[in-house]
């Protein structure tokens, strides 16, 4: 009752802070259940447990591929905020008389999801303190960019200084990002979907010789025909993952998840 009691209203330093970490809630891939959904679907139809594996296979492959797609243009609009944030405040920090004050003026030139950051950075600096705003603000964006400009904030809030300078050299760091962003984004990136589609029409060209043709149908819906298909769902699952192990490794350079 006393610890109730005496706890304090706004919360400690340690409750305030941002939950990262082992804590954060885990995300199903979204892979799992596209794969889920194919191999139920052939077993539904009554067919063997090699064609629910190629079924599934083919779906991991498409969606990994619109995955990339997604997590590409999110991540040109992150680095594009951060590009316009960090743009924005290097032009407040030489006028700005604090780094608080500084976050306060950038935060309403910055829209999308980083503005949104920045106004509720700018609005904990006044209620927890600049530190945990700035921690708080790398958690919310998902990029190295935003959290070298919030360790530079919460730096520049304690020991004061001159750091224009240096949110300037951050700002050169983070258009750089923002344009390799959309370089990947239109020469990779935009190029996803039509992998999947491939993947799609030849499923579609093998379904559709198998209801044209009966006897084609069922040697395919026998046991020779799911093994077939399931080492041809393999071949293509071996060289989309040459393809798309890359991509996904360059869309989250940079922090995004």
């Amino acid at each position: 009752m006393l610890a109730i009691m005496l706890w304090p209203a706004s919360g400690t330093r340690w409750s305030l802070r941002a939950r990262t970490g082992r804590r954060r809630r885990a995300r199903i891939p979204a892979e799992l259940p596209a794969a889920a959904a194919a191999g139920s679907v052939m077993t539904v139809l009554g067919l063997a447990a090699g064609h629910a594996a190629a079924a599934a296979i083919c779906a991991v492959v498409c969606t990994s591929a619109l995955k990339v797609l997604v997590m590409s243009r999110r991540r040109v609009a992150v680095a594009e905020g951060v590009a316009r944030f960090s743009s924005v405040l290097a032009n407040q920090a030489a006028v700005a008389v604090t780094a608080a004050d500084a976050v306060a003026r950038a935060a309403p030139l910055v829209s999308g999801g980083v503005g949104e950051a920045a106004a509720a950075m700018a609005t904990d600096c006044k209620s927890v303190g600049v530190d945990i705003a700035a921690e708080r603000f790398a958690a919310r964006v998902p990029s190295a960019v935003a959290g070298s400009l919030a360790d530079l904030i919460a730096i520049s809030a304690e020991g004061g200084g001159r750091w224009a300078e240096t949110v300037a050299v951050l700002e050169a760091e983070a258009s750089q990002t923002a344009m390799t962003a959309r370089l990947f984004h239109a020469r990779v990136a935009v190029a996803m979907p039509t992998l999947a589609l491939v993947v799609l029409l030849g499923a579609g060209l093998v379904a559709g010789a198998g209801q044209v043709a009966t006897d084609v149908g069922a040697w395919l819906a026998g046991g020779r025909g799911a093994a077939l298909l399931m080492a041809g769902a393999v071949v293509i699952a071996a060289l989309s993952a040459r393809v798309l192990l890359p991509a996904r490794a360059a869309v989250r350079y940079g922090g995004l998840q």
